[in-house]
This record gives structure tokens, C-alpha cells and sequence, in this order.
């Protein structure tokens, strides 16, 4: 765990993906830590209790090495790690229901199917295979879509109650199972870690009574979930969707004359970086004809400067332009709303690596890499087709996009472009 949380940060600084997230490892590295250094004390304190030299004088430390005590500690120490996991769903909750158009906005009005138009758009839909399927997934999805936003919001808002019983704590951990499996299918955000860390939590939970964990714990778990936002970090995965998006993508030129779209899972350990805001690029950071989202149609993560308080005066009011498709954009546009400098480091770097990786005794492909997005093959078949040989040059561009079903399929209308220079490789 430490190791990873090391390598991706090394990443940041020699890659040049200094937007890298850490929501989809941070929160579970910290719990994961905390419950061993927590075992490794108890185990150390409880040996201790047991020597003559520290519970002569004090007889009462002897307690302390038994088995009661032990199981009471574990308790206690299992339910502070789970609730500093859950504590990433409540402040998620959290996060919805403080959003600037009011607590109710997020469950009433927040198009949060888009995140499956947003996730084809960028390859990485697993059920992209089959557009029509997809299609028809997206428009049901809609039809359900407010009651899904009750169940989520209620079961992140109210997770702390989950405590209260075993089962209920078991019950709800594999639902957030089932909502992350889910999502991936959906829209291809893969919460791999969490996953893991819920299924050993329900592993755990199952092999224990209802009697295992006394007050002190439930409470401790209640308290942790709570207000353990000020100790541990918590995930705030609480925003506005929108199918009106602002994507960037690197193309790839063959010596065929033919620019092929480059499947983000290319750039490995960076991969997250082209899922979302990179480049120096941050809503209002700086002026842009684009439309002010992330690259999944994230809106509320920053607060709002619009260029003109004629376009909208909040996160809300953008949402409920972009839910139209409406927001006003810019064409051409110039100067580009990221640092221009450097895509083409960056893009140079990962293929120089790609060529030195397809040259070696063991070529591992890109796609064995642990993802927390994956490129969907079947949405990249011309670039998978290509070696690393057979590029002459890149591009970067960037669109703002309207996304939307009709007729069975998913419709991609470009708004406006900011089309980066042409990136020679050396050969």
C-alpha cells in the first residue's frame, strides 16, 4: 500500500500528470494502514501486558493481555476502519447536498445517466460493444433516474446507521459493492480498491456474531464515519453532471497518412490523467470558449467565474444549460485554455517509453495495467492495431461536445475544437 501510494506519486513528478487524482486509492491506503499499525500496537501492547516487569506494580495491565480485551480492541479498531471508508461515502453525500442549487437539486434535477454518454465518448463504456445496447441502457437508466438518486443519496447520508447492526453493516457495504460494479458497467469508472476493500469487509463481518462489537465500537464507528473527514481523507464525489462536455484526447498519425484516436490506457500509470483535467486545465482558471466541465461532464467541483454573469451565475444554473446542451461557446478558439507547453513532453515521454516497452524480453500491454478507467478495446480497435513504430507524429484537441441518444444511437455533435499543433516522434 505504501508502495502504491509512492509510485503514484513519483508518477506526478516524472510524468508531467500533476492533475493525477487520488481519490481512487487514497482513502483506502489510509484505512488499510490505520487497521495494521492499529492490530500491530494491540498485538505489541498486549505481549508487553503479559511480562512481569510491567504488571508487577501495576497488576490491573495484566488485563490487558486477555483474550476479552483483545477481541474488544479489535472491535473497536474494525469499526473505526470501516467507518473511515464509509466516511468517503458520507461526505459524498455530503458534497451532493451542499452543491449550490439547494439540497434537493442533486436528487431532482442532476442528469446523472450523462455519465454514461460521457463515459462512450471517451472509451471507456464496457458496454460500448454493442452502441444499440448501450443506447437502450442510457434511456432506461433516465426513466429511473430520481428514484436512483433517493436510494444513493439516502444510503451515503445514512450510512452511519449501518452500525447499529451487523447485518445491516453487511447489507449496505455490498450494495455499495453492487453501485460501484454498476457504475463500471455503465460508464467504465472502475473503483477497483473499494471494491476490494468492501468484499473484505462483508468477508470479515460474515465470520463474526452480532454480539462481537460492543458499544464503545458501534459508537466509535458511528463517530469515525461522521466527523473523521478531519483525521483521514475522504473522497467528496459530489457534483452536477452534463452531457454537454468539455473532452480532450491525443491522435496518433500512422505513416499512412491516417490520425487515429490514442486509447488513454496507452499512457499506463498517467492514464487517469487523460480522464480528467490535465494540462494546467481547471475550470475558470483561465479564459476558455469551452464549456466549464471535466472530462466525465463534472460540474460543481470549483466555484463559478463566469466570463459574463449573463451565462450563468452558479454550478446549478451551467447544469441545467448544459442538461440542453445551451451553454454558449466559442469558435475558433484561441489561445487554448490549458499550458500548451506541455502535451508535447508529455506525449513524447509515453511514447518513448511504449517503443523501449515493446522492445523488451517481456512486453507487458498497456491494458494489464490497473486502470482506474480502462480503454474498452473494442472502442479503440484502429490504435490497438498500431505499433509504437508505426506512429510519425501525435496531436492534442480538445472539444466540447454534445452528447444524446436518438434512433438507437449514441450522438456525438462537436460545439467547438481547439486543435493542438502536430507533435513530430523522432524516428
Amino acid at each position: 500500500m505504501v508502495y502504491f501510494g509512492f509510485h503514484k506519486n513519483v508518477t506526478r513528478a516524472v510524468s508531467g500528470a500533476a492533475e493525477l487524482g487520488r481519490n481512487d486509492y487514497a482513502p483506502l491506503i489510509e484505512v488499510g494502514l490505520f487497521l495494521a499499525c492499529g492490530l500491530l500496537a494491540l498485538g505489541l501492547l498486549q505481549s508487553l501486558s503479559r511480562l512481569k516487569l510491567f504488571t508487577r506494580n501495576l497488576p490491573s495491565l495484566g488485563e490487558l493481555g486477555t483474550r476479552e480485551f483483545a477481541a474488544q480492541a479489535a472491535g473497536i479498531l474494525l469499526l473505526a476502519g470501516i467507518g473511515a471508508h464509509f466516511g468517503n461515502y458520507f461526505m459524498s453525500g455530503m458534497a451532493k447536498v451542499t452543491l449550490d442549487g439547494g439540497p434537493l437539486s442533486w436528487i431532482l434535477e442532476n442528469p446523472t445517466s450523462s455519465i454514461m454518454l460521457a463515459g462512450y465518448g471517451l472509451g471507456a463504456a464496457p458496454l460500448g460493444f454493442s452502441e444499440s445496447l448501450l443506447a437502450h441502457a442510457y434511456e432506461a437508466v433516465r426513466a429511473v433516474q430520481i428514484p436512483m438518486n433517493v436510494v444513493i443519496l439516502a444510503a451515503q447520508l445514512l450510512c452511519f446507521l449501518a452500525f447499529l447492526r451487523r447485518r445491516w453493516l453487511i447489507g449496505l457495504t455490498a450494495f455499495f459493492d453492487i453501485m460501484h460494479i454498476g457504475i463500471f458497467l455503465l460508464s467504465g469508472a472502475l473503483f477497483l480498491h473499494w471494491i476490494i476493500l468492501n468484499s473484505l469487509i462483508v468477508a470479515a463481518l460474515t465470520r463474526m456474531k452480532e454480539s462481537s462489537f460492543s458499544t464503545t465500537a458501534i459508537v466509535t464507528g458511528i463517530v469515525v464515519t461522521i466527523f473523521g473527514d478531519a483525521v483521514f481523507y475522504n473522497a467528496r464525489l459530489g457534483w452536477y453532471d452534463s452531457r454537454q462536455i468539455r473532452q480532450a484526447h491525443f491522435e496518433a498519425l500512422t505513416k499512412e497518412g491516417d490520425w487515429v484516436r490514442v486509447a488513454p490506457s496507452f499512457f499506463r500509470d498517467a492514464s487517469y490523467l487523460l480522464y480528467a483535467r490535465h494540462f494546467g486545465y481547471q475550470e475558470y482558471r483561465r479564459e476558455s470558449g469551452h464549456v466549464p466541465t471535466s472530462a466525465w461532464g463534472q460540474i460543481g467541483i470549483r466555484k463559478v467565474q463566469p466570463k459574463s454573469s449573463e451565462i450563468a451565475s452558479s454550478n446549478y444554473e451551467i447544469m441545467k444549460l448544459t442538461n440542453e446542451c445551451a451553454y454558449p461557446v466559442e469558435q475558433p478558439i484561441t489561445p487554448p485554455d490549458y499550458d500548451a507547453a506541455r502535451p508535447a513532453p508529455f506525449i513524447l515521454g509515453q511514447h518513448n517509453r511504449a517503443v523501449n516497452l515493446a522492445s523488451s524480453a517481456v512486453a507487458v500491454g498497456y491494458n494489464f495495467y490497473p486502470h482506474h478507467h480502462y480503454s474498452m478495446p473494442f472502442l479503440h480497435r484502429a490504435f490497438e492495431a498500431l505499433e509504437p513504430g508505426d506512429i510519425v507524429a501525435y496531436r492534442y484537441l480538445v472539444d466540447t461536445v454534445c452528447l444524446d441518444v436518438a434512433d438507437g444511437k449514441v450522438v456525438r455533435r462537436v460545439m467547438t475544437q481547439t486543435l493542438g499543433p502536430r507533435i513530430d516522434v523522432r524516428q
